[in-house]
């Protein structure tokens, strides 16, 4: 295959490299879907090596060690995924002229703004998972590749255990829960995140000297995790009975600390594309039916 027509995606069995897979399979361009077992990011030194043997003039980096609270113990593990091994993608996509779309998290910020954060906010991450995604932001920007960085938060999707699915499977078996209500973000789901990518990879391919830049990818909105679970609650007919008790961040943090606020302002990349944002309620009560029934069956 010709370097220039490929896209290679990398993690296309997590939460988002599987909703990418599947919107790039409907595309007509020439493209690879990496797995662990063909690209292992543990293993920094066969990062380049399959890079070469591949080739791909756009590279999507969808991996990531996502695990939070484990990422205080597992360190060592968390750093070599989250920055080590895009300085080694970005270096190579540096060295052979490819285009790397990377991304981030709103980790890398502290969560004490009370407007929504913009991509000039300052970054300053509570915990370790949250250094480790700024770091890799550093290496690759500091690697002078053609990169576009996504920073996404609060992601959800039928397929895996996210806070839906969490929600749904406590309300079925417990009479009360209790849940953060001075947490705030936009719930996004997968699909939104895949049709952005998809949308900034067609502007790059039409025009490959647009600049590098960093976007933050979010619905319009926002909501408390209390008040996203009581939502999801209301379509749970069945299991009326279990109350959802508000508590404070404060009263139950264990492990790694989370930002408060992970509001993004996404207006940059509405600009970027030309693109109406849509609300993040709007997709919920489009995807909240579909994963109850993942949930019970």
């Amino acid at each position: 295959m010709e370097k220039k027509k490929l896209i290679l995606l990398i993690g296309s069995n997590g939460n988002l490299g599987y909703a990418i897979k599947n919107k790039l399979k409907k595309k007509t361009y020439h493209k690879k879907f990496a797995f662990k077992k063909d690209i292992d990011l543990e293993k920094l030194s066969s990062i380049p090596k399959y890079l070469k043997k591949i080739n791909p003039k756009y590279i999507i980096n969808a991996a990531a060690y996502t695990n939070v609270d484990k990422a205080e113990k597992n360190m060592k593990l968390c750093y070599k995924i989250n920055a080590l091994a895009p300085k080694k993608i970005a270096d190579w996509a540096y060295k052979n002229e490819s285009i790397l779309i990377h991304f981030s998290t709103d980790y890398i910020f502290n969560g004490k703004n009370k407007k929504p954060l913009t991509e000039k906010n300052k970054t300053q991450p509570t915990n370790f998972y949250g250094k480790s995604k700024l770091d890799g932001e550093k290496f690759i920007i500091n690697s002078k590749c053609k990169y576009f960085i996504l920073r996404i938060s609060w992601l959800y999707s039928e397929r895996k255990r996210n806070f839906p699915q969490k929600i749904i499977k406590k309300i079925m078996n417990k009479s009360k829960i209790f849940i953060v209500n001075d947490q705030l973000g936009a719930p996004t789901h997968v699909d939104f995140v895949s049709d952005i990518t998809l949308k900034i990879l067609e502007k790059i391919i039409i025009n490959p000297n647009i600049n590098s830049n960093i976007f933050h990818i979010s619905p319009k909105g926002y909501i408390s995790y209390y008040n996203w679970a009581k939502k999801i609650h209301q379509k749970l007919t069945k299991y009326k009975k279990c109350k959802i008790i508000p508590i404070s961040l404060e009263q139950i943090q264990s492990g790694a600390k989370r930002p408060k606020n992970s509001v993004f302002n996404s207006s940059k990349i509405e600009k970027f594309l030309d693109y109406k944002i849509p609300n993040w309620e709007k997709t919920f009560q489009k995807k909240i039916g579909k994963i109850i029934k993942n949930c019970i069956t």
